[in-house]
């Protein structure tokens, strides 16, 4: 089983990165979809903090980035195995124009299920021609999301602050 914390649209917010962190010390690994506004060794070494122990760390960079130094060292979409029975592509959504299309076509040439962006500053979960599409929201706003694999690598999405 793994628990990932996923985040995007950061802008700056470091203690509201903190405070989610220090909420789910249990935490594998984390996924940022773009847009910290601070450089990308910080919200490393934030991480690393909070949750005290080596963590997976996946970035990418989103359209608020390009000014900072630590972003050329990052891509704008990246794809990895979440779980036995998905795999994720990550983008912050800008290069896409955050359309449900044109992410569709980057995750199939993936071979993607998932995908996880941000840009839109909006709680997202919805199915679109097989494959998953995730936003957590801007974490400027205290939002984010919670993904767990269970044993047989099925996803269950929390997001934060929980919807009721």
């Amino acid at each position: 089983m793994t628990k990932y914390l996923v985040c995007s649209d950061i802008h700056g917010r470091e203690l509201f990165l903190e405070g989610a962190l220090k909420k789910h010390p249990d935490t594998d690994a984390v996924i940022v979809c773009g847009d910290l506004e601070l450089e990308f060794y910080d919200v490393e070494e934030i991480i690393r903090r909070c949750l005290s122990r080596s963590t997976d760390i996946r970035m990418v960079r989103g359209n608020c980035d390009i000014y900072i130094t630590s972003s050329s060292s990052y891509l704008d979409t990246i794809a990895f195995p979440l779980s036995s029975r998905h795999r994720a592509l990550v983008t912050h959504g800008h290069i896409y124009r955050a359309r449900t299309d044109l992410m569709t076509y980057a995750a199939m040439e993936k071979n993607c299920d998932i995908v996880l962006f941000g840009h839109t500053h909006r709680q997202t979960d919805r199915m679109e021609n097989g494959i998953r599409f995730l936003n957590p929201g801007a974490m400027k706003n205290r939002e984010y999301m919670i993904l767990e694999t269970d044993k047989d690598g099925e996803l269950t999405v929390t997001f934060y602050p929980e919807l009721i």
